[in-house]
C-alpha cells in the first residue's frame, strides 16, 4: 500500500500589532511565554513535533470576564534565542487575580481569517496562490501563569501550550514505468520509449473558507481545548475551478519514480464524479525486433473521485501512484489485424490506443489512522 502523508493545519489572521490590557487589571510581574508544538504525525513544512524557531506566529488572548476586548490583539510571537523561549515581540505580563485564554495561528500576516473566543473563520483563502501550511492552534484556556510541562520526561519547558494543527490537505502524483522491454515466447522482442509531455489536475477548487467552532464554551474550561472541524472535514469552496499544471519527462526509466505533479497544498474539498481529473499526455514509441513500429501521442484522463476516496480532507496528504504498463503494442490490443502484414495492418496515424495501460493506486493514512486504498483502471 502506498502511504499518504498526514496533515495538520493552522489558521491565519491579519497582522496588526496593538495590544490592550483589561482596565483595572494588576500584573503579577511574570512575563508571558509560549511553548509551541506541531501536532502529532505532522508532515509538510513542519517535521516531527517542533515548530521552527525561524518562524513566527500570531496570538489573540482574552482575560476572564471581558467581552469583545482583547488582552492580546493579533500579537506576533517569536523565538528569543538568548532566552531559549517563545515570547511576544512586545512584553506582556500575566494579569493578577484572573485567567487568560489564548488562540494562535500561522502564518503571521495571513489575511482572510477572523479569530473569536469560540470560533475561527477562514474566508476567501486562495490556497494555490499562498502555498503555505495554514495552521491553527488548540485553544489554551484558563491560564494564569506559565505552566511547566515536560516533554518525554527528559526536557522541560515553560509557557502557554500552543499545539498547532494543519487545516489544509496536500496532493501529489508519482508516475512509475513498470517496464519498457518484453520478450515473448515466440521470440518477439518489444521495446518502448515512454515520454510524459505534460500533466495537470483540473476541476480543482483553490479558493474557499471554513469555520472551526468550539464545543466547550464554558467559562470554567481550562487546559488545551481542540476545535471542531467543519462538516465532512472539508472547506466550503468558492469561485471557479482551476487547472494546475505539472511536470514533463522526456524519458521514463523503469522502476524510477517521477513526480508528475509536485506535492502541493490544496483546498480540502469533496470530490465529484467527472469534475476533478488528472490528465497525462504521453508519447509511446514502440520498437519490435529492433524496427520502429508505432508512435502514439495521446491524453490519458482519470477521474479523481472514487467511492472509497470521496474527498480531500483536512489534515491529510494524498499521494497518487500512477503505474504505466505498456503491452505488445500494435494498435489493436496486441492482436494482429492482418497476420500477413508485418505491421499488423495498423495505420500509424490512427492507432487504437487500447493497450496503453495506466493504473492509479492512491492510498491515504491520516493522523486519525484512516486508511483508504483504491485502483483506477484506464
Amino acid at each position: 500500500m502506498k502511504k499518504l502523508i498526514v496533515f495538520i493545519s493552522i489558521a491565519a489572521v491579519m497582522a496588526s500589532a496593538c495590544s490592550k490590557v483589561v482596565s483595572g487589571s494588576i500584573e503579577n510581574g511574570n512575563q508571558i511565554s509560549f511553548q509551541t508544538v506541531a501536532g502529532l504525525n505532522t508532515k509538510a513544512d513542519f517535521t516531527g513535533t517542533a515548530f521552527p524557531t525561524t518562524e513566527t506566529f500570531s496570538t489573540y488572548a482574552w482575560a476572564e470576564g471581558t467581552i469583545g476586548e482583547y488582552f492580546m490583539d493579533n500579537v506576533t510571537i517569536e523565538y528569543k534565542t538568548s532566552e531559549d523561549m517563545w515570547k511576544p515581540q512586545e512584553t506582556f505580563y500575566w494579569p493578577k487575580n484572573t485567567t487568560v485564554d489564548f488562540v494562535s495561528y500561522y502564518p503571521t500576516g495571513l489575511s482572510g481569517i477572523t479569530v473569536e473566543k469560540d470560533k475561527i473563520t477562514y474566508s476567501g483563502i486562495d490556497v494555490n496562490t499562498i502555498q503555505k501550511d495554514i495552521m491553527y492552534a488548540d485553544k489554551a484556556a484558563g491560564f494564569s501563569d506559565n505552566p511547566d510541562l515536560v516533554d518525554d520526561s527528559i526536557s522541560g519547558f515553560t509557557g502557554v501550550p500552543t499545539i498547532f494543527r494543519h487545516s489544509l490537505a496536500k496532493v501529489k502524483f508519482i508516475v512509475e514505468l513498470n517496464y519498457n522491454h518484453k520478450e515473448e515466447a515466440d521470440g518477439t522482442i518489444t521495446d518502448w520509449e515512454v515520454m510524459i509531455n505534460s500533466s495537470n489536475i483540473s476541476g480543482i477548487y483553490t479558493t474557499g473558507g471554513a469555520v472551526f467552532n468550539l464545543s466547550n464554551t464554558s467559562p470554567d474550561a481550562k487546559g488545551v481545548i481542540p476545535w471542531d472541524k467543519p462538516a465532512g472535514n472539508v472547506w466550503t469552496p468558492s469561485g471557479d475551478v482551476a487547472t494546475i499544471n505539472g511536470n514533463s519527462n522526456p524519458s521514463m526509466t523503469p522502476g524510477a519514480d517521477f513526480t508528475a505533479i509536485d506535492e502541493l497544498y490544496v483546498l480540502p474539498q469533496a470530490l465529484t464524479a467527472s469534475q476533478q481529473k488528472v490528465t497525462i499526455n504521453l508519447t509511446i514509441k514502440t520498437t519490435r525486433n529492433g524496427v520502429p513500429f508505432l508512435s502514439e501521442t495521446f491524453d490519458k484522463v482519470a477521474d479523481l473521485y472514487i467511492g472509497t476516496l470521496p474527498a480531500w480532507e483536512i489534515n491529510h496528504v494524498y499521494s497518487y501512484r500512477v503505474k504505466l504498463s505498456p503491452t505488445a503494442s500494435n494498435g489493436n490490443g496486441g492482436k494482429p489485424l492482418d497476420p500477413s502484414d508485418p505491421t499488423g495492418g495498423v495505420n500509424p496515424n490512427d492507432p487504437d490506443l487500447s493497450d496503453a495501460i495506466i493504473s492509479f493506486d492512491p492510498a491515504v493514512d491520516g493522523w486519525e489512522n484512516v486508511g483508504v486504498e483504491a485502483i483506477i483502471d484506464l
